[in-house]
């Protein structure tokens, strides 16, 4: 069990550093967003005069701010869940429950990876129409942020492997991995 929790306690340390990054561009977007946004309705409806880059710009921001944000909420745990089965379950079993359910997590966000890679790189010599930059920087957002939720995911997937060992020093339930540090 020490194995397991020492590779707990390093994944844990990882994913709270990218996190603390990830918190930062997830706020440095949504305050770019929002000047952004202003100065393309500031420059329609004050000026008259329309800018041909702002919409695109903010929706290209918006896709980063999600992928950038969701890996935050994932470690939170506060995605919606139905967790009325698994708190009902005994301890042990609730356990195989979240492995199982974080092994379908990683394994579908290790094929978001891969996919965005792909997505990325074909995408590589095409640009948006009003923002002169390539669409891979744009679609790079999806490897990034899913690379991040493999590895909560793979770090609760070791707390529920611990768990079903050791059910009273793991608890996966939605809420009770809330670090309450982010607020």
């Amino acid at each position: 069990m020490q194995f397991l929790s020492g590779i707990i306690a390093v994944l844990d340390w990882i994913n709270n550093k990218i996190l603390a990054l990830c918190k930062l561009l997830t706020t440095v977007l949504v305050g770019v967003i929002a000047v952004n946004v202003f100065i393309g309705v500031f420059w329609r409806y004050v000026l008259n005069d329309s800018l041909a880059w702002y919409e695109e710009s903010a929706k290209y921001m918006m896709l980063w701010m999600v992928f950038v944000a969701c890996p935050i909420v994932l470690k939170q745990r506060g995605h919606i869940a139905l967790d009325m089965l698994p708190r009902a379950l005994p301890p042990r079993l609730r356990n195989v429950n979240y492995l199982i359910i974080y092994t379908a997590t990683f394994f579908l966000v290790s094929v978001f990876v891969y996919e965005g890679v792909g997505l990325a790189y074909i995408a590589r010599g095409q640009s948006p129409t009003s923002v002169d930059i390539s669409f891979a920087y744009i679609y790079a957002s999806i490897p990034f942020g899913c690379a991040v939720m493999a590895l909560i995911s793979l770090e609760f997937w070791f707390r529920a492997l611990r768990g079903i060992f050791r059910p009273e020093e793991t608890d996966l339930s939605a809420g009770d991995m809330v670090d309450t540090s982010w607020s």
